[in-house]
């Protein structure tokens, strides 16, 4: 396996198409073959045969292992069903993204080993054909070079040139082998929490200052989380990518690739998007130098051109989930110094000290943590520059500098020296090159090569002995992805570290107060007690408002600014007022109602109103979800036609819906651009999952306050399902065509099914609910006891007690029982209306349950007492018996003659033919036989009261 990345143009690849001159039958049989490995993987013949020639111009089996990670995310925005999904990454040979990594080492060397044995056997082939004086020419020379070729997984742009003789290539290919057998043999690896700890010196772990500057951003920084427990890595969700760029200055290409080594692949391609808000300097136009042209031309001794290709290869993947991550115990302590200097601070000279020991904090361990999905492997670079030409001839040196790189990619792709084209000459030494070049003019042009490593083994500079080395040792890998989604510090330790201090919220207001002051940039909403006050108190002010007139008088207004005011200085952030205020439809109407009073009033007499007014909602009021009117009451305030900010307002199910559909087409429309590269499918699929998080939050919001617990609940579970963590409202992974199809198809049938079955019976519905969180997955596999538990206590509580009786009973005798799938069962015959089953089978679960203690001659516990007076002449019938269910059961068997009295031999026997007669019993009076005919048969004739032979 050597993960060639070559994406074949349909013109390369289709060319058995009976117009080009190939058989029919030929063609028929190549369509065959590929049908047959759609079946293997159980893909759909009808529906993935024409997509593959469609979308990608497949039409034979061969040419699927020239596929790239760009092609299969074309493919991936067709998947019509989740299983879809890892069904075309087996039939691409793309990893398993929850395998885990011991798993994927082993069967990486596994095809490590095959494919070198497969390309040994076409080299001797090779070298019986060259023996034999056969020249390069010849068909079957030509077909033996292919396999062997395939074998080594090169690319065909990429092999030895036709004017190459065939001893020369041979003695390459064996040289090349021989260092693949020698990475092979010094395969190392390492336990997953050691692979974390060594790749990149531990980058994983240590925190990010997130300022507006993008060198803040790339600083090294501390350790500033420990490794969480039962951490462990697993197969990549990402698949390796080629990617090209071109830079006009150095400082450019520097902050690319330093960016690209400190925050990862996600964050450097997504930057130009203004996700992360650091400063377009250097970050938001890598290709663009940072001069002026002006300046440009007036200083073209300056003139710099630089072109660089990298092959991109992640090998495993992690994520972070918020109540697993820990400060590391440097960090904790530095902030417990904090606390203690706060408790000696006056109030004039704490804001002096938190920006001294906040900004000592952050500079030392960051301000936020990565999360993930997080992925380890290796980048292997390839750059060639020039500087110092004329500006008149920079397309020319282009040019040159890109025939000189690719020229160069080929020969570190196959290990031959290929040729440098364009007229230039290249001597290099070691992984450095410069080649001269002639432009138009005659004027000599140098182009420096050189190649670089992010991972992998550091001595070679063959890309595929580079490759081998990376996929067999894991002690070689480097973080080249830290994801998309950052956590700030005072986050972790408000869900993690409660106990270590005295006053944790203190703490945390602190820690953001330092971070507004030193960045000043924001903070997010906050979590935790402070919060829920906040919104408390502006509820109950809005419940106070229904009560006001609309007089246009300014003592209203200002009334509010100071309850805005308030609002603000407890939460630091502006997310109450406007999440639960302006977006209060009480609180829209005075506003629009203010307005409505005033306009006809005189210019002189609403000056003030409207200052008031621009302090209550600018710029708030862009930021709100669903404010109809608030274009207008702009407008007014204004004076002057103001466009309104889009903003994403879901209140009703189909207008989640549309987002889907939206970002759905958005993904596709990126994905299939030719243009587009898999950089820029990233990119769209990191704006894809921001836009689905905010809208589905903005929608599980509205049904909270519209207090459809219910309906809330079934849609957080499914979208849970999907990666949806409520914690931080966003989901774990990048959403792409697959996820959210799954996302709209399992809302739109579990919706309209839980409706139904509200109608009819609120029993039927919660049970739907119930078994639907516990059952749902996205990847259509089993969902571990673990996970089913931590779902069920999550439903329980948010459910609370809106829980029906039925469904109540139901509960009760699951968490006697905890057989998963007992419940499951039960939910599923009070979904289809048996009550009767559900009440039937709690009274069995308790009869067996004392049947089992007296089969281990205990007491059974946990069940109501009853203990009737009921005598016999020769013994107290009942005295061990405490399960009414169980006493009335005997009474009905008529057992009061047999049981606990001693039985002797000659009652087992007839007992036990009777057991015989039938295979099954036919009455209840049967039952008794049966069961202690099965006692006896596995050996616990000794063990129940009042049994023996």
């Amino acid at each position: 396996m050597f993960l060639v990345f070559k994406s074949f143009s349909a013109e390369e690849i289709n060319c058995d198409d009976p117009v080009q001159g190939a058989p029919v039958k030929e063609t028929h049989t190549k369509m065959e073959e590929l049908g047959q490995r759609l079946d293997e993987v159980g893909l759909s013949t009808q529906h993935w045969l024409p997509k593959l020639r469609d979308k990608l111009g497949i039409t034979s089996a061969q040419a699927l292992k020239h596929l790239s990670y760009e092609d299969y995310l074309k493919l991936e925005c067709e998947v019509e069903h989740p299983w879809e999904k890892q069904a075309l990454r087996t039939l691409l040979n793309i990893a398993e993204s929850k395998t885990t990594m011991k798993q994927l080492q082993e069967q990486r060397l596994e095809m490590l080993k095959k494919s070198q044995e497969q390309a040994k056997l076409a080299l001797e082939g090779l070298k019986e054909m060259q023996e034999k004086g056969r020249s390069r020419h010849e068909e079957t020379v030509r077909k033996k070079e292919e396999e062997l070729q395939r074998a080594m997984d090169i690319a065909p742009e990429y092999w030895a040139p036709s004017e190459m003789p065939l001893k020369e290539v041979i003695e390459n290919v064996h040289k090349q082998l021989d260092l693949l057998e020698e990475s092979v043999s010094q395969s190392e690896n390492l336990p997953d929490k050691e692979v974390l700890r060594w790749a990149s010196g531990g980058l994983a772990l240590q925190g990010i200052y997130k300022t507006n500057k993008l060198t803040d951003m790339v600083e090294k920084r501390e350790q500033l989380i420990d490794i969480p427990e039962g951490f462990q890595l697993f197969g990549p969700e990402q698949g390796p990518l080629f990617e090209k760029k071109e830079f006009s200055s150095a400082e450019a290409e520097s902050t690319f690739t330093r960016t690209m080594e400190k925050l990862g692949f996600s964050i450097s391609v997504a930057a130009k998007g203004g996700f992360w808000g650091f400063n377009a300097e250097t970050s938001t136009d890598y290709s663009s130098s940072s001069e002026s042209e002006e300046t440009h031309k007036s200083r073209s001794e300056h003139t710099y051109i630089c072109t660089t290709k990298y092959s991109y290869i992640p090998l495993v993947s992690c994520y972070f989930p918020k109540d697993q991550l820990r400060l590391s115990s440097a960090a904790l302590q530095e902030l417990k110094g904090i606390e203690q200097l706060l408790s000696h601070t006056s109030e004039l000279d704490k804001l002096t000290m938190l920006k001294s020991r906040g900004g000592s904090f952050f500079n030392r361990f960051g301000s936020h943590i990565n999360q993930g999905p997080l992925h380890l492997g290796g980048i292997f670079w390839w750059k060639a520059f020039s500087e110092g030409f004329r500006a008149e001839q920079l397309d020319e040196v282009k040019k040159q500098t890109s025939d000189a790189l690719s020229s160069y990619v080929g020969g570190s792709y196959s290990g031959f020296d290929l040729s440098i084209a364009g007229g230039v000459t290249v001597s290099k030494s070691g992984s450095e090159a410069s080649v001269q070049g002639t432009d138009r003019k005659q004027t000599q042009t140098e182009i420096q090569l050189f190649v670089t490593k992010t991972g992998g083994p550091p001595e070679t500079h063959s890309l595929t002995q580079w490759q081998s080395g990376l996929v067999t040792s894991n002690k070689t890998w480097s973080v080249i992805d830290r994801g998309f989604q950052l956590i700030p510090v005072w986050e972790i330790v408000l869900s993690n570290h409660r106990q270590d201090f005295r006053d944790v919220h203190q703490v945390i207001s602190c820690l953001r107060d330092a971070y507004e002051v030193l960045t000043n940039q924001s903070v997010g909403a906050l979590f935790g007690e402070e919060l829920v006050s906040a919104v408390d108190e502006a509820r109950l002010f809005l419940e106070e408002m229904k009560s006001w007139e609309v007089t246009g008088v300014e003592e209203q207004l200002v009334t509010l600014i100071n309850f805005k005011q308030k609002l603000t200085a407890k939460t630091k952030n502006y997310s109450v007022w406007i999440n639960i205020c302006l977006s209060d439809k009480v609180l829209q109407d005075f506003l629009e109602n203010t307005v409505s009073l005033c306009k006809d009033l005189p210019a002189q007499n609403t000056e003030y109103i409207k200052s008031l007014l621009r302090c209550l909602l600018d710029p708030h009021v862009y930021s709100v979800k669903n404010f109809p009117k608030s274009s207008s009451i702009m407008q007014w305030i204004f004076h002057e036609e103001k466009k309104q900010q889009k903003s994403m307002s879901i209140s009703e199910f189909a207008d989640f819906i549309q987002v889907l559909q939206e970002m759905k087409d958005y993904i596709q429309e990126v994905t299939y651009d030719p243009m587009s590269s898999a950089a820029a499918v990233q990119v769209a699929k990191v704006k894809a999952t921001l836009n689905v998080s905010l809208a589905l939050s903005s929608f599980l919001q509205a049904l909270r306050e519209r207090e459809q617990t219910d309906i809330e609940l079934l849609l957080l579970s499914i979208a849970a399902s999907a990666g949806f963590r409520v914690d931080s409202n966003t989901f774990q992974y990048l959403l792409g065509c697959p996820e959210i199809n799954f996302i709209w198809q399992e809302m739109q049938t579990a919706q309209e099914e839980y409706l139904t079955l509200r109608d009819q019976d609120v029993s039927r519905a919660q049970a739907f609910l119930l078994l639907t969180g516990l059952t749902v997955t996205f990847e259509c596999k089993d969902v571990s006891p673990e996970e089913k538990k931590r779902r069920l206590a999550f439903m329980k509580h948010q459910m609370g007690n809106l829980l029906s009786t039925e469904m109540s009973n139901v509960l009760r005798k699951h968490s006697a029982c905890s057989d998963w799938d007992i419940l499951e069962t039960d939910l599923k015959s009070l979904k289809n209306g048996d009550f009767e089953a559900t009440k039937d089978e709690l009274k069995n679960q308790g009869i067996i349950k004392e049947l089992e203690g007296i089969c281990r001659g205990t007491k059974p516990s946990n069940q109501p007492k009853s203990k009737p007076e009921v005598k016999s002449s020769n013994v107290t019938m009942y005295e061990a018996i405490e399960n009414q269910e169980f006493l009335n059961l005997l009474k009905r068997l008529g057992l009061e003659s047999c049981y606990p009295r001693k039985m002797g031999t000659a009652d087992f026997h007839v007992i036990y033919k009777t057991s015989l007669h039938d295979s099954q019993p036919s009455t209840e009076r049967e039952l008794p036989f049966y069961f202690f005919a099965k006692a006896v048969d596995g050996g616990l004739s000794g063990k129940i009261p009042g049994l023996q032979r």
